[in-house]
């Protein structure tokens, strides 16, 4: 019994956390700079429209335990952080550095690939496609993100720029 209390009671906290990578303003549709921060944190355009997650094996339960944006499983300082409930898998990070910085070897710079650096083109197909500069498949757990063209720039854009580190 006790063993049920302790599982159900971590189910809870996971859920409870769905907005823990918020800050207390993210709430507000008018705090966000750029319709690519508003996606990046909460998975819906500036006219409203949620983007749609059409394959990953993330994309249903935690998308609904921990909402929409990118910054559910990538986190609020686009660090990366290991995803509930599949804890073993962690999210690399989608800093401006980690995607389209590069190492002294000429490879990307992001820890979790042996390819050359990101650039519009090969980041869309990442988001698309769920493939890597290389074009290997990325983690399935990784959803593939169907949004305007619009909506896709203004991601990139906001993944292109630096970030603060709170």
């Amino acid at each position: 019994m006790k063993i049920i209390f302790f599982i159900s009671l971590v189910l809870i906290a996971s859920c409870s956390r769905g907005d823990h990578y918020q800050s207390s303003d993210r709430g507000n549709p008018e705090a966000f700079i750029s319709n690519g921060e508003r996606l990046y944190f909460t998975g819906v355009s500036i006219s409203g429209l949620p983007v749609k997650a059409v394959g990953g094996s993330m994309s249903g339960m935690h998308q609904q335990m921990h909402g929409g944006g990118c910054a559910s499983c990538h986190g609020a300082d686009r660090e990366g952080q290991r995803l509930w409930p599949r804890f073993w898998i962690k999210a690399p990070p989608l800093t401006t550095d980690g995607l389209f910085g590069i190492d002294d070897h000429g490879k990307a710079s992001d820890g979790h690939g042996d390819h050359v650096s990101y650039d519009n083109d090969s980041l869309r197909l990442a988001i698309t496609a769920g493939l890597d500069p290389a074009g290997k498949k990325l983690n399935r757990a990784m959803p593939r993100w169907s949004m305007s063209t619009g909506d896709m720039d203004d991601l990139i854009a906001f993944l292109k720029q630096s970030h603060d580190h709170d």
